[in-house]
């Protein structure tokens, strides 16, 4: 005989492994699933099969996030659709699954989860918050403690570990560097890729000729080059900062990093980052001294000779810049009102704030240009400057006729408003509302009363129907009639607050003679700059706006 299933469960389930737990591959080819995930899935899967009031809504898989924090791109997006009420019942291999963060696992247990009416299931410690007992919380947050020194103590020996290999010379990086491919019959050991080779000494003997960082992204780009993101997502590679795939251009960062990269000489530098679990020590970039240098590794690509003069041009535009420092201190500073709510109506990017001066120093002056344009040309995304003080007038002046079509507006309304008053005086008593739920009320007794008397033999079945229609058609229209009037106050109120707020902005900036940053923020939601040095303004609070547009045009009809 099969039970009866009071509530079905939309579940999901959730895959974790992090390289910290033994079991993650990684090769050139990319991150593949290992068996571990797939064990996950295989026992999760069992599980709700044995289950049929769950229903599997989705499966959530971070292979390669460590456990010691949620910072984990397919948990956050869980924990939205449970927030959105997508799953109520989320089902782990065990508790270490959900986190390896003693205090963190436990306020996901004892508070988010009870708080979002999720069941949490951990199926191998056999933990379902429906049915837990004091014993069930008592043996999960011991084990919660245990995986959390288990991840300190992996973190110590991992990081003693890697740190042997990188002072022995070996590459511990998940993928080789642009230009190189880990030897297939040594991970830990460079070789050197010989369909990028040339690209990466064609880029330093850019550099060294003089070329400008700006100059050489755009070459790369214009030749079609792949960037090494780009390159990375071609050949199967996929990670958290590649997912755009053949749309990864070069860049000025990308670049810079290359072109300072002592790989390309045959050393290895690693250890540019790093965070220690047992120290309590975070994520972060590690000073230059702080790295662990190896010298001739491997096969370099190119030249100490050329490797120098990019490095000597390197220093020469650095020097120039620190000489430049503080010559134009004399000159004050003008103000960007519009921080990123200016962007690009081609790229989508926030226009790039650039301060430029007269020859001599004796002024300066701002433009604002598409950093996509400055950096990869034409060909990625059309040319745009403008002068800075052009962009402020045009945006002032468009601020202006959007307050002048509110005071028109709101002159037009005042006067409909007035209209409809006097209209009401003659058609319907103020205190029509009151009226309406007193005659319903009344509808409503009668009706009961009608029952009552039905009930108890003093009425024929055929009069209690015919009197029962005639009150239940009296009371549709009556509720009707009461919902378009109150619809009409909720519009009413609606309305004044969007003329209340766009009253003090008119109130606040009408006069202003010169645009600023905080007038921009009031009003202002975003900016788009064309080709042509056209903008499209974007205003905040457009749904008050255009509901006193909508009010006028009602109260039109109700007046004519």
């Amino acid at each position: 005989m099969n039970r009866m299933i009071d509530q079905i469960f939309k579940v999901a389930i959730y895959l974790r492994l992090s390289k910290d737990d033994g079991d993650f591959s990684f090769s050139e080819g990319g991150k593949t699933e290992s068996n571990s995930i797939h064990n996950q899935r295989e026992l999760l899967h069992a599980f709700l099969a044995k289950h049929p009031e769950m229903e599997l809504y989705g499966e959530y898989k971070d292979n390669g996030f460590t456990g010691t924090d949620f910072a984990r791109p397919e948990f956050n997006r869980m924990l939205e659709d449970a927030k959105q009420g997508k799953i109520d019942c989320i089902v782990v291999k065990d508790l270490s699954r959900l986190g390896r963060n003693y205090v963190e696992a436990g306020n996901y247990l004892e508070k988010v989860f009870p708080f979002l009416q999720i069941r949490f299931i951990a199926v191998n410690d056999h933990y379902d918050s429906e049915t837990l007992s004091s014993g069930d919380q008592l043996g999960a947050s011991l084990k919660n403690i245990v995986n959390d020194m288990y991840a300190k103590d992996i973190s110590r020996k991992i990081g003693s570990a890697m740190k042997a290999k990188r002072l022995r010379g070996d590459y511990i990086g998940n993928y080789a560097p642009y230009g190189y491919l880990k030897d297939p019959d040594n991970h830990s050991h460079l070789v050197v890729d010989p369909e990028i080779a040339p690209i990466v000494i064609e880029i330093f003997e850019m550099r060294a000729t003089g070329a400008g960082i700006a100059t050489i992204a755009r070459t790369l780009n214009e030749k079609d080059y792949p960037s090494p993101g780009r390159l990375r997502f071609e050949r199967g590679i996929i990670t958290n900062n590649n997912k755009k795939g053949s749309e990864l251009p070069w860049n000025r960062h990308v670049l810079t990093d290359l072109l300072r990269n002592v790989v390309y000489i045959g050393h290895l530098a690693q250890g540019r980052s790093a965070q220690c679990l047992h120290k309590g020590i975070p994520f972060h970039w590690t000073d230059e001294s702080e790295w662990d240098v190896v010298e001739n590794t491997h096969e370099p690509i190119i030249s100490m000779e050329l490797w120098e003069r990019a490095q000597s041009i390197d220093k020469s535009y650095s020097k120039a810049v620190k000489g430049s420092f503080g010559k134009y201190a004399n000159l004050p500073k003008r103000e960007n009102p519009y921080g990123n709510l200016l962007r690009c109506a081609d790229c989508g990017r926030v226009m790039k704030y650039v301060r430029s001066y007269a020859k001599g120093g004796t002024r300066d002056y701002y433009n604002y240009k598409c950093p996509e344009n400055i950096e990869l040309g034409d060909n990625a995304c059309p040319r745009k400057n403008i002068r800075a003080d052009d962009l402020d007038e045009a945006v002032l002046q468009t601020l202006r006729k959007q307050m002048e079509v509110f005071m028109d507006t709101q002159k037009v309304l005042q006067k409909l408003l007035a209209l409809e008053r006097e209209k009401a005086k003659r058609t319907a008593p103020s205190n029509r509302l009151q009226e309406l739920k007193g005659e319903i009320e009344k509808r409503h007794s009668l009706s009961t009363a009608l029952y009552t008397d039905y009930k108890d033999g003093l009425l024929a079945q055929d009069e209690y129907l015919y009197a029962k229609k005639k009150y239940q058609d009296e009371l549709t229209l009556l509720e009707h009639e009461l919902a378009e009037l109150q619809g009409i106050q909720s519009k009413a109120a609606e309305v004044s607050f969007g003329q209340r707020h766009w009253q003090r902005l008119v109130d606040q900036y009408m006069g202003a003679e010169k645009l600023s940053g905080e007038m921009v923020k009031a009003m202002i939601k975003e900016i788009r700059l064309y080709a042509d040095n056209s903008i499209s303004v974007e205003f905040r609070y457009m749904n008050e706006f255009e509901e006193l547009l909508r009010e006028c045009e009602r109260l039109r009809e109700e007046v004519a």
